[in-house]
């Protein structure tokens, strides 16, 4: 990337300052004299007049599991090397106060004592599992087939990046037997069993507040370099410019309405719902979102930005190959290569911002 392409990538975030909090929450990004919306990376890879095609269907299927009630087989995947260390947490990784390790034994094994529909547009039941960890079971249904492996994959990508705030998900076939009493009608059964990922059911979620027209400029300001941050919101303004980040390397586009920016019973973030990811071609309108959002951000976190430069094609692969279904991988290829593309435009942001700023700068967090 040249010199001057740098420096105008930089300006249309440098504009953010400049705007008021009205117009900021009500009209499009105003550019300082002389620059220009950067154009849509993409664009060359998704026509503006591209529907949104599905993931390609999978190859013909394994061998059909033996019938409820009696366990599926294990997936056969190839062997994995473990993932990195999360360095949010030396040593053992958690989420809250619980070990993940705990969590994904749960989420993988733990008997369903009961089921329950409690999504909107698309499945999702609240599984009563034996113990003390809960999950919500997203399948492949009639109107959402493969939205299920996009909540898996921004969880092994978060594990990849060191973040403990995406919600441990793992691939899980489930019985049309263990569901009694839950509405099954849109499951897609194969051979008697759903697919879908089980994702930690997080006892506690409230309404963070970060979406209305005041907060979004507060925190928009915030993360402009030159703003001061007030001691008392330095801690959410690093948490929101590492979601926004998060979402713009997988391709969540479906993140910025009030029921998918919640916060934990800690008060922290909770980067959840990511069903809206890694969709592969993503359409324009939705690459303009998560784009836009990132013109927002001019101060990172150096420790998220030192785990997307680490980040490589072969680790994304080895991430996601427990939670294979046999012989289908969870991402296809196409998927993963996308998000390294995203990959390289975030870095590309981020140094076009310490070429102008300087490092001390654009890593405000650590």
């Amino acid at each position: 990337m040249n010199v001057s392409r740098r420096k105008m990538l930089a300006l249309g975030l440098g504009a953010i300052s400049l705007r008021s909090a009205r117009g900021l929450a009500q009209t499009p990004p105003v550019l300082v004299s002389g620059g220009a919306i950067p154009p849509n990376p993409f664009d060359e890879l998704t026509p503006p007049t591209a529907a949104a095609p599905a993931v390609a269907p999978p190859p013909a299927p394994p061998p059909a599991p033996p019938p409820p009630p009696a366990p599926p087989p294990a997936p056969a995947v190839a062997e994995a090397s473990p993932l990195p260390p999360n360095p949010y947490e030396a040593g053992v990784r958690r989420y809250g106060a619980l070990i993940e390790d705990d969590i994904v034994r749960a989420l993988s094994e733990a008997p369903i004592q009961s089921a329950r529909n409690v999504g909107n547009t698309s499945v999702n039941l609240r599984c009563d599992l034996d113990g003390d960890i809960d999950g919500a079971y997203k399948p492949a249904e009639t109107r959402h087939v493969d939205h299920w492996r996009a909540e898996i994959g921004a969880f092994r990508v978060a594990q990849l990046l060191g973040i403990d705030r995406v919600p441990p998900a793992v691939f899980r076939r489930v019985a049309r037997a263990e569901l009694v009493g839950a509405d099954a009608s849109r499951l897609l059964f194969r051979d008697g069993w759903a697919r879908g990922a089980m994702i930690y059911w997080v006892p506690v979620l409230r309404r963070a507040g970060i979406f209305s027209g005041e907060a979004l400029t507060q925190w928009t300001n915030h993360l402009v370099v030159g703003v001061e941050i007030p001691a008392d919101a330095r801690g959410r303004a690093e948490e929101i410019s590492t979601l926004i980040s998060f979402d713009f390397i997988i391709g969540n586009w479906d993140r910025w309405h009030g029921t998918n920016t919640l916060v934990d019973a800690r008060g922290q973030l909770c980067y959840r719902d990511n069903n809206g990811g890694f969709l592969e071609p993503l359409p324009r309108w939705k690459m303009e979102i998560i784009f836009s959002f990132l013109q927002r951000v001019q101060r990172f976190s150096r420790r998220f930005v030192d785990g997307v430069r680490a980040m490589t094609l072969a680790g994304l692969r080895r991430a996601i190959v427990a939670d294979a279904d046999g012989h289908e991988a969870l991402l296809n290829e196409a998927q993963l290569r996308a998000m390294m593309r995203r990959r390289a435009t975030f870095l590309e942001y981020v140094d076009a911002l310490v070429g102008i700023h300087g490092a001390a700068e654009v890593y405000c967090f650590e």
